[in-house]
């Protein structure tokens, strides 16, 4: 008879995963907790909910990552550097877009962004900005 799986060899195996595999895991979590909080949540609660978790597409928040990094440590080409330029508005706006529904989600709920963002477990996407 196996033994059934804790939370520390969860977040073990999961710490072992290769970076697609491991978004592709989390987005699955995130898919499994929405659809367990859906049921019992009002339907305006439940859209707001899906728009929160949607992720940006892999590509984009990889490739953004990769410059964003190498803009940081001062290894990014002028090429590269543009290419990010253009990713930013990319990302603010889905940064602003998730914003939009958490502050409406806290409002229906009669919270702060900060507590439904705690409640959630939530953090901010992708806000290492080029300056």
């Amino acid at each position: 008879m196996n033994a059934p799986l804790t939370v520390p060899d969860l977040l073990d195996n999961a710490a072992r995963l290769a970076y697609p595999e491991f978004e592709s895991f989390f987005k699955a979590m995130l898919d499994m907790r929405a659809r367990r909080l859906a049921p019992v949540l009002p339907a305006e609660e439940s859209v707001l909910l899906e728009k929160i978790y949607q992720k940006l597409p892999e590509n984009i928040l990889i490739r953004y990552e990769i410059l964003s990094e190498q803009r940081q440590n001062g290894s990014i080409s002028n090429e590269a550097y543009q290419e990010l330029l253009r990713l930013i508005p990319v990302v603010e706006q889905y940064n602003v877009e998730r914003l939009k529904c958490m502050v409406a989600l806290a409002e229906l709920r009669k919270i702060t962004v900060q507590e439904l963002m705690e409640e959630l477990s939530l953090i901010p996407l992708g806000l290492n900005y080029a300056t």
